[in-house]
Order: structure tokens, then sequence, then C-alpha cells
């Protein structure tokens, strides 16, 4: 296995690079390679991975994991490149055993260290070649892609200063075999990085003098002393000193003394003139991150060197990158075109075909070619008028040539075709909003907005590190409102970078307002708005028969919230077949309008989210947009209602007429990895559904669906989300004024309440709720809400008045003939009767209840029973009566459909008995 850090970390095992994928197993990764072949002891690895103090409960377990999961990725089952260090049983630490050769830090290092020796040995030739082969390594900032732990930037800031050292020990030996021209630019652009360093300044000054520009190298000197002076009070030291006063002597001894003869190069061939155009445009000043698609575009163009005898016929090399409007396709390929340049020394021409732009027309295939033809050399009178015949010339003047060709914003494949040269020493890049996946032998490449750090990196590069890093929370907030679209973070950065004086919260408060947030994204000639209306207008002008049901499914998209969709429910949405639905949606994702990540899931980005709002309020009338809504809030609850009913069929719970379509499901699986899927979709619906501007049918749909999510949520403990759930749905009954639903939906807040051991709350919450159920004389929900509140009484030791209300619900029951009502209120009896210290009472109540409870067949009623007798025999010293329930309400909980919340409460009832009587729970 072989390591990379001096740019993103990647890992290498057979052919190719590849990266690591989850930040935690890069940074577990990255801090073993910080303190390779040395132990990590475990704690120093869990404040690295989490912070000082900071590690959750779980966090050795955690580490485990990812260490685990490290050595599958290594290949490493047996633990002898990642190492376990014990002492004992446990483990102490970790130590993950590295090769020089595997490790490019490492090989760096060594590499530097021989082409000091070979200075050291007056081989200045040798140096500056060994010198340029480990400077050739970096690919970037080093851990590029891994959180900066302390370890790690202690490691990246170490790593920095060794590159650095070696840039200037590569110059110094450059200078001593004459090639102080050469370096006058590199040394100019580092005195500007680095302005106090004076070991560059001075080869600067040197390779001035040695230029012929002596004025210069003592006004370099002078710049210097001045900054010194006023920054830092001192003055420079005496080496530049006195190499200011050599030059300043016209000292002839500084110019470049004859290379030792071993180590002279041979003359060099008079150079010829370049071949070919320069038409690349100036690289992006900004461009930031990209670390992954720069390295996979720089490893494809490197194939496309001069041809290996029998490689004659070899195809061009070519690439083709695409990613939704704004993304960063032209700016990712030019920053690489530049950095390509010198493998194609015949040229690089580039062009933009207008196929996503607004106001322009795509250009003709036949025009681009005129261009190049001309670029390349060939008379403008002689340039065919037919495209095939211009095309055909083009590929054979290409053919013996090493030409980069740069096709931006391409619109079709039929454009681009035309365009692509001939011969194994060209290659081309193509960018388009479309994949363009029947271009053949192309290298695709998805350009994905930037992730969290790198957005940041962006934001600083506009606006200057010293405002984003004084407001990091403020920053972080504009990269998640823009979205992490570098061309909303150009524009962000742009806005704040002409009003010095703002600090960033003002712009993020600005762009907290979704309606206004497209608005605020603008500035000169850069507007988000535009970016996105141009791939929009392709389809509301569109030919194809599916352009309609597309560019209506883009905007009816935006009136369902949530993080993503279905098939089935765009299929309710749009109120279209399932078969059109899909087609609709895939030519939006061909056309980088939405996101799938599999064959039926799809996302929106957020802002194409609210220009898809803005276009639906400008095209969709408002019944329509009501009605699309409706269609997909019906499909969500009926879908609801009949996933938790399939997970548990035997809760007798009010339900609504199953109106809508609802996604076929056909089992507990089935029903339990629907809802945990859309589960923060159907949050997000329910939310929305509550908003007070909604029209009553949505409003209704919203309260149904609400009530259907408490029997998932209630029973997985997920308190904070109940509450939210049944908060909403109050406040939306209230505004409907429905008595009803308001009383179910205080009794669901309840349960969120009681998972939070709030049972002053639940208390509160559930007289509300039987006030209610007694005006309205429904006795179903006074049942349900009587039980509740009796055994919130017991939990805050009230249990006289417990009684009360648990003897008055269980008349209610028998009169009614509700015995899964009489079964719940006779455990919460029993649990009275044990709190006033009446253990025979509360054991006749809760046989009875377990009794009733194998009568009406509910498990989860005879777990509690059972639990409940088991407790009680325990608390009377009778541990052997005790164990024995325990033991038959064990399988109970881990039966499918039992409250998972509760699958632990037997063990901890059992075990402090068993310890007190030294006895282990039974062979299992």
């Amino acid at each position: 296995m072989r390591y990379r850090v001096l740019g993103a970390l990647e890992l290498r095992d057979g052919d190719g690079w590849t990266s690591l994928g989850p930040a935690k197993w890069r940074t577990l990764l990255a801090v073993l390679l910080c303190h390779a072949n040395q132990t990590v002891s475990t704690e120093r690895l869990l404040d690295e991975l989490w912070g000082e103090d900071r590690a959750p409960q779980s966090a050795t377990k955690l580490l485990q994991t990812y260490v685990s999961r490290l050595r599958q990725t290594l290949g490493d089952e047996a633990g002898q490149t990642l190492i376990t260090e014990k002492q004992g049983y446990k483990a102490q630490g970790y130590r993950l055993a590295v090769e020089a050769a595997e490790f490019d830090a490492h090989r760096f290092e060594q590499l530097v260290e021989e082409g000091r020796r070979s200075l050291d040995r007056e081989a200045p030739g040798t140096a500056a070649e060994r010198l340029r082969e480990a400077l050739a390594m970096w690919r970037g900032a080093p851990f590029a892609d891994v959180p900066p732990t302390p370890a790690v930037a202690t490691e990246a800031t170490r790593l920095e200063e060794c590159r650095l050292q070696a840039v200037d020990a590569r110059i110094d030996a450059d200078l001593r075999c004459g090639r102080h021209t050469a370096v006058l630019g590199e040394l100019e652009a580092l005195t500007a990085g680095h302005p106090f360093r004076e070991e560059l300044r001075g080869r600067l000054m040197l390779a001035l003098y040695r230029s012929g520009r002596q004025a210069d190298a003592l006004a370099a000197y002078r710049d210097l002393h001045r900054l010194l002076g006023e920054e830092l009070g001192v003055e420079p030291t005496p080496p530049l000193r006195g190499l200011h006063e050599r030059i300043l002597n016209a000292d002839a001894s500084l110019m470049a003394p004859p290379a030792p003869e071993a180590d002279r190069p041979a003359p060099a061939a008079p150079r010829k003139a370049p071949r070919g155009p320069r038409q690349l445009p100036p690289a992006s000043p900004t461009f930031t991150g990209r670390h992954g698609e720069v390295a996979v575009l720089q490893a494809l163009m490197d194939a496309a060197k001069d041809p290996e005898p029998g490689e004659s016929g070899r195809s061009v090399m070519l690439a083709a990158i695409d990613g939704t409007g704004g993304v960063g396709k032209s700016t990712l390929a030019i920053h690489a075109a530049h950095q390509l340049a010198d493998r194609f020394p015949d040229g690089q021409l580039y062009v933009d075909l207008y196929g996503a732009t607004a106001g322009q027309s795509a250009l003709d295939p036949g025009e681009v070619l005129g261009r190049f033809l001309r670029a390349l050399g060939v008379d403008g009178s002689s340039v065919p008028g037919d495209t095939d015949e211009a095309s055909a010339q083009f590929r054979s003047l290409a053919a013996g040539r090493r030409l980069l060709v740069i096709l931006d914003n391409a619109a079709s494949v039929d454009q681009v075709r035309p365009l692509i040269p001939a011969g194994p020493g060209c290659a081309a890049l193509v960018t388009s909003r479309e994949m363009l996946t029947t271009l053949e032998g192309a290298t695709h490449l998805h350009l994905d907005v930037l992730p969290q750090d790198q957005a940041v990196a962006l934001l600083e590069r506009v606006v200057g590190a010293e405002r984003v890093r004084a407001e990091p929370a403020e920053a972080a907030e504009i990269t998640r409102l823009c979205g992490g679209l570098p061309l909303a973070l150009r524009i962000a950065g742009a806005r704040l970078a002409a009003r010095p004086a703002w600090p960033l919260r003002t712009l993020v408060a600005k762009l907290t307002d979704a309606r206004g947030r497209l608005d605020e994204l603008r500035f000169g000639d850069l507007a988000v708005r535009i970016s996105f209306q141009v791939s929009y207008e392709a389809f509301r002008l569109g030919r194809r028969s599916d352009d309609l049901d597309a560019v209506r499914a883009f905007r009816l998209l935006s009136v369902v919230h949530g993080h993503d969709v279905s098939l089935p429910v765009a299929a309710a949405l749009l109120g279209l077949p399932a078969d059109r639905t899909e087609n609709a949606l895939e030519r939006l994702v061909d056309a980088q309008l939405l996101e799938s990540r599999d064959s039926v899931r799809y996302h929106m980005h957020d802002l194409l989210r609210l220009f898809a709002s803005e276009q639906a309020e400008q095209e969709e009338p408002e019944a329509e947009r009501s009605a699309a809504l409706e269609r997909a809030l019906s499909c969500y609850a009926a879908t609801a209602q009949q996933a938790v009913t399939l997970l548990d069929p035997l809760r007798p719970w009010p339900r609504h007429p199953g109106e809508g379509p609802a996604v076929p499901l056909t089992g507990q699986d089935e029903a339990e990895s629907w809802l945990k899927t859309e589960l923060p979709n159907l949050l997000a619906a329910v939310a929305h559904a509550a908003e007070p501007t909604q029209p009553e049918a949505i409003a209704r749909l919203g309260l149904r669906l609400a009530r259907a999510l408490q029997w998932f949520l209630f029973p997985r403990a997920h308190a904070q989300d109940l509450q939210t759930v049944n908060e909403l749905a109050i406040g939306t009954a209230r505004r409907l004024g429905d008595p009803e639903s308001e009383a179910w939906a205080l009794d669901g807040l309840s349960a969120a309440y009681w998972l939070q051991h709030s049972y002053d709350e639940v208390r509160v919450a559930l007289e509300s709720a039987l006030e209610i159920w007694r005006e309205l004389g429904h006795r179903e929900g006074e049942l349900r809400s009587a039980c509740n509140l009796a055994d919130a009484l017991c939990e805050l030791g009230l249990f006289e008045e417990a009684i009360t209300v648990q003897e008055r619900q269980l008349t209610v029951a028998r009169e009614a003939g509700d015995l899964p009502a009489e079964v719940i209120g006779l455990g919460n009896l029993g649990r009275a009767h044990r709190g006033m210290g009446r253990p025979e009472d509360a054991l006749t109540c809760f046989k009875e209840s377990l009794e009733y409870a194998r009568r009406t067949g509910n498990i989860h009623h005879e777990g509690f029973a059972l639990y409940e007798i088991g407790i009680t025999y325990m608390e009377q010293g009778r541990f052997v009566e005790g164990r024995s329930h325990m033991d038959q309400a064990l399988p109970v909980w881990q039966r499918p459909g039992t409250y998972e919340s509760w699958r632990g409460h037997t063990w901890s009832g059992l075990f402090p008995a068993c310890m007190t009587l030294q006895i282990g729970p039974g062979p299992r």
C-alpha cells in the first residue's frame, strides 16, 4: 500500500490512486501517518478525532470500528500494517508501519536530503534534479481534504516549511548552475508571498545582479530594509547587509562561476519558437480545492504523450466534465489546462461553445472549425465550408502534433464530435451541463458543489482570510446558504469584498430571507438566477415531447419540502403515470437541474429550488400548486398509515379513510425501511402543511400524517421529532377549530414529554386532552389519556391521585367492554398500589393485566405485565420468582414490533438482583 499526503490524502493498492471515505477515517489515517512507525495512544487518537475532552461516551468503540474499517481498506485484516499496541487485553494505541518508499512525504524528505548533500559536494546540477523531483510530488496543500486536527495541522505546517526550504535550496542550485534568469520570476513571486524571508530576498538580489539589473537588486534590498524597520523595528542580518554592500560596489566575484565540469549541463539546442496557438483564458486566481478532480485530469492527460512503437492507433485522450450551472466546470477546466499546457507544446485551443449562455445561441461546429484551422495556420480562403470536410482537415493537422483542445460550455454531443482532434499526442477537455454519455472514448467527471472546508477556503480567497476567520460561524452559514455552489460563493464574496465595512453577519441576514436570496446573489455581470435560467429556458422552449413534462416537474417539485423525493411521490405530485414521471425527472437529471444518486430518489439543490419556486409562482396557477401539494401529501399520509399498520397490526389506533395513492409495501421490513428513509421528508411535510397560509385540505393532511407518525416515533424514542410534530399539530388543530385533533395531538405531545422524563409537562398535556375528550363525549380518547395520566402521576409519586384517576378509567373501560383499555388500566393501577407499599394488591392487578393481555394477543402489554410482576417480586426479595418473570419478559421485548426503548428495561431490572445474589442471567 502506498500513501500520498502532499495534496489530498490518497491510497494506492494496484492500478490507481483512490481517496478514503468518511472524514473520520481520513482523519484517523492522517494522524497515524503524521506519526508513521510510532505508536499513537488511544487517548491521543480520541482527542484528535473529536477534540480534547469532547469525545462521546461511545468514542472508544467508534475508534475500534474506524480501525477495523481502515484495516479492511488497507487489506490488513491480520493487523500487520496497522498494529494494535496492547497492555493485557486492552488496546493502548495503534502504530502504522510504513516504508519510506510507500509514503510521499517520507520520499520527499529523502530526495530533499539527497539534493542538499549534492549541494554540499558542489554538484548543483544533480542537486537541482533531485530537488525538482521532490517538489514535483506536491499536488496541493498537505492533507488538503482532512479536517485540521492538532496533529494534522502541525504536520501540514512542518511539511509546508520543508517545501519552502526545498524550493530555496533548488533555487540556490539553479543559481550555482548559472540559471539566474530562469529563476527570476519565481523568486519575485516567492518574496512577495514571504516578504520577511531574508534568504529568498538575498537570492532575488543575486539573480537580479547577475541578470544585469544592479539597480533592481539594490531596490529589492531597500524594500526589505523599509519593511523590517516599519513592521519589526530591526535591521537586515549581517550576511544580507554584506551582500548589499558587494552589489553596491559592483563586486565581480558575485557573477556566476562556471559549473564544475562533471555537473555542467550540455549546451542547449536553439529554442524553437512555439509552433501553435496559446488560446487559454487566464486561470481564476480564486480557484480552490478540487484536488481529486485535478488529479484525475492530470493522470488522464499524462497518458497523451508521444506514442510508443505499436501505439499509433491509440485514440485521443478525452475528458468530459459535467455539472449544474455555476458549479465551476469552466474554472476547473481552464485551471487544469494551464497546469497541463507544457505537455502540449504545439498549442492549446480554446472555445466557448455558448451551449448554456444567456442571450447567445450555441456555436455551429463549422464556425468553430474555421477558427481552429486559422489558428493552426490555414489561410482563411482554404477553410472548407462543409463541416465534415473542415473536421477532416482539422484532424489531419492535429494528427502529427501535441495539441490540447478546451471545448467549454458544450450544448450537445453533436456539437462536440466534429471538434475532437486526432492523434495519440492530443487531448481534449469538454465541459457541459449535460452528461455527454454518447461521446465515444470520453472519461466522465461529474462536478458537485464544494464541501464545507473548500467552500470556506474559496470565500477566504475572495474576501480575505482575516475577515473570514474573524467570523467563522457566519462564514460557515454563508457557505450553507449558498449551498456550496462556487458561483454563489464568488458572488457573495465579491459583494463582501466591495463593502469592506460590512461584517459577514450583514450578508448572512440578507441571504437568510429565502424569497430574496437569488436577488442578493448577483453582482456586476454575475448572477445565479441567470445561470439557472439558461437551462430552464432550454426546456421551456424545447421541442422534445417530454420537455413540457420536465419543465412542469421542475416547477412543481419546489412545492414539496424535504431533502429529496421518491419516484412514487413525484408521480403523485405531478398526477402522471410512473413511467412518464420518470422520463421527465431523468430529463432534468441529464440537464443538471436535478440530482439522482439512485434510480428512485431525486434531489434538487437549495438554490435551484428557490429558482424553481419563482418559476412555479409565475407560471403555475395557485390552485394547481395547491392541488399538486395535496396529491403529494395524500401519498405520504396514506403510505405512512399503511406502514405503521404493518409494523403494529395489533394496535387499535384511530384511522382516517385511506385517500390517495400509497407506495406499495409488502411487509414489516419494507415498512420500516420506507419510514426510516422518508422520515426527514415526512417531518418537513408536516411542518409545511402547518404553515398558517395553507388551505384547509392541506392542513388536514398534515394532521393525518402527524397522527400516523406518532406510532413510528414513540416506540423508537424519537422524542424531539415527536414533540415538534405534535406542537405543529396542536397549532393547526386550533387554527382549524378542530378540538378532536387537538386532543389527539395533546396526547401525542405527552408521549414526547414522557420520553424526556418531563412528567409535570405530561400531566399538563393530558389534563388538557381529558378536558376536551369529556366535552366531546369521546370515550376512546378519554380512556387513552386517563391511562397515560395515571401512569404520569405514578412517576411523580402521586399514587393516591393516580389510583383515583385509574379506577375511574377502569369503570369507563368495563362499561364500554374495552378489554385492551382495561389491560393498560390494571397495569397502571398495580404500579400505583406498589408505590403505596401494597405489593400484593399490585400483583393481583398485574396478573389480571397479564391474563387479559394474553387473551387479546397484545405482545406489548404482555411484556409490560411480566416486567412489572418481576420487579414487584424483586422488591419483595422473591428473587427466583422475579427472575422467572424477567426471563419470560425478555423474549417478548425481543420480538419484532415491540418498543425498542423498553428492550433494556428487563435487564436493568434484573441485574441489581443478580449482582446482589451473585448469579448470572442464565444460559442464553
